[in-house]
C-alpha cells in the first residue's frame, strides 16, 4: 500500500500549474528550457467595426461635399479635407498575457536554430536590363525608354550594323510566332536572346524550433508529474470552439475556433536566460512515444520510458534590428 506522503504528493502534481522534470536531484540539471504559456489580449472589433461604419459614412458624405462645385480648385481641397480626416486611429500593440502555466525540463542536446530568407529568379530580358542600367547609373537612359514608350528592344535592332544583332532583332520578332516557328528561327540564326536573369530578395521564412525529451520516472510523483507535463502541452495545442446555441441552449454546434495560446520559450542556465532568444511561438505538433526500447511497467501500472518530441514555430518573421539589437 502507498504511503500517505506519497498520495498527497501525487494529487498535489495533479493541481500544479509549474510543472518540471526531473523533479529528483534538479539541481544536477542546471540546463533548462522553460515553456510559459502566454494569452492573446482580447481586442475590441466592436471599435474597429464602428470606426469602418462611421468611415464609410463619411466617405458618402465627404465625396459628396467635395464634388457639389464646378471650381476644380475648390473640389481639390474638399477631397484632400476630407483625406486627412478619414483616418482610423491605430492603437499600440498590447503585451502577451502570462497564464502562471509554466514547464520547466531539462535542456536537451542538439539545440538547433535555422534562420532563412528566400529569393526568387526573374527574367528582366534586355529591356529591363536596360532600364536597370540606366536607373543605378542615374543616367537618362530609363527617361528616354519611358519617354519613348517603352518600345520593344527589336525595334533597335533591325538596323544595327552588327550581323549577330541583326540576327538577335529577328530572333525577337519571331518569338511572338508558334514555338516551332520560333524554334526554327533561333536555330537557324544560331543565336538566342539573354534573359538577364537577375536573383530578388521576395521574403523572410518563419522559424522552426524541434525538441525532444525522454522521461524516465524515478518515483510516483514524479509519473505523474510527466502525465501532467504531457497533458499540458497536448492542451494547449488545440484550440477552443466557438459555439454557436440551439433550440433555446438546449444544444449547440462548433462554428469556429479561438486561437491556441502561445508559448515564450526561455533558454536558460543556472536561471539565467542564455542562448539567442526565441519570440512567441505556437505550438504544431506534440508527438508521445511509450516504452520504445521495452515493455516493462512500473508495478503502479506507469510506463518506464516516455518519450515527447515538440514542434513550434514563431509567430512572426525577424528583421535586421531583432537579431542586432534584440538578441533574437
Amino acid at each position: 500500500m502507498a504511503e500517505p506522503q506519497e498520495i498527497d504528493g501525487i494529487q498535489e502534481s495533479k493541481k500544479r500549474v509549474n510543472l518540471e522534470y526531473p523533479l529528483n536531484n534538479p539541481d544536477e540539471y542546471k540546463g533548462r528550457l522553460v515553456f510559459n504559456v502566454m494569452q492573446e489580449p482580447e481586442t475590441d472589433l466592436g471599435n474597429v467595426a464602428e470606426a469602418a461604419a462611421g468611415l464609410a459614412s463619411k466617405l458618402g458624405e465627404g465625396l459628396t461635399d467635395a464634388f457639389q462645385t464646378n471650381n476644380p480648385e475648390e473640389v481639390a481641397t474638399n477631397v484632400s479635407e476630407f483625406k486627412n480626416g478619414a483616418n482610423i486611429p491605430i492603437v499600440n500593440e498590447k503585451p502577451l498575457i502570462d497564464l502562471d502555466r509554466q514547464v520547466s525540463l531539462y535542456l536537451p542536446v542538439g539545440l538547433q536554430y535555422r534562420d532563412n530568407v528566400a529569393y526568387e529568379n526573374m527574367d528582366l530580358g534586355g529591356m529591363g536590363a536596360a532600364a536597370e542600367r540606366g536607373l543605378k547609373s542615374g543616367s537618362g537612359a530609363i527617361s528616354s525608354l519611358i519617354e519613348g514608350g517603352l518600345k520593344t528592344l527589336t525595334a533597335g535592332l533591325g538596323g544595327a550594323a552588327n550581323k549577330d544583332v541583326a540576327k538577335l532583332g529577328v530572333v525577337k520578332l519571331a518569338s511572338s510566332l508558334p514555338d516551332e516557328v520560333s524554334g526554327a528561327f533561333r536555330s537557324a540564326a544560331g543565336v538566342t536572346t539573354n534573359p538577364n536573369t537577375r536573383v530578388l530578395f521576395k521574403s523572410v521564412g518563419l522559424r522552426e524550433f524541434a525538441f525532444a525529451f525522454k522521461f524516465i520516472a524515478t518515483s510516483p510523483k514524479e509519473a505523474e508529474e510527466v502525465k501532467e507535463i504531457i497533458k499540458l502541452f497536448r492542451t494547449e495545442l488545440y484550440p477552443e470552439n466557438i459555439n454557436l446555441p440551439l433550440n433555446n441552449g438546449q444544444s449547440q454546434i462548433s462554428i469556429g475556433y479561438k486561437f491556441p495560446n502561445k508559448f515564450q520559450i526561455n533558454i536558460e542556465y543556472n536561471g539565467e536566460e542564455v542562448a539567442t532568444r526565441i519570440k512567441p511561438c505556437f505550438l504544431r505538433d506534440v508527438g508521445v512515444t511509450y516504452n520504445n526500447t521495452s515493455m516493462s511497467m512500473h508495478g503502479d501500472g506507469n510506463f518506464t520510458e516516455i518519450e515527447m518530441t515538440l514542434a513550434f514555430q514563431e509567430t512572426r518573421t525577424l528583421n535586421r534590428k531583432d537579431v542586432e539589437e534584440d538578441g533574437f
